[in-house]
């Protein structure tokens, strides 16, 4: 999950609506299908994660630390841009932070 300077900006933003809305759905069963398509799509810019189940967003922030990139994240009307992610037993906790408002 790049950022990619040779897509147009057109497929740049279908990667990112297709990733954002099926963040809807996701659950626990399909949680590591999508980790896979997130992992191997490219994309740039903010990630609007309102709405998002907990295992979406707990896959997105594993590969985000898994891949070391950097991403900001929209929840609601809050930002988050981490500089530094959780080691893996706290990754759950960072994601769960996130949705429930706890920062």
């Amino acid at each position: 999950m790049m950022p990619d300077l040779f897509l147009s900006e057109v497929e740049n933003d279908d990667n990112k609506v297709s990733m954002e809305s099926l963040g809807l759905f996701v659950n626990e069963q399909n949680r590591p299908q999508f980790e896979r398509m997130l992992r191997e799509t490219t994309w740039s810019g903010v990630i609007d994660i309102t709405g998002w189940t907990i295992d979406a967003v707990k896959a997105l922030v594993t590969v985000c630390a898994d891949e070391n990139l950097p991403i900001t994240i929209k929840h609601g009307s809050r930002y988050f841009m981490p500089i530094r992610f959780p080691k893996k037993p706290l990754l759950d906790s960072f994601a769960e932070s996130i949705i429930l408002g706890d920062f």
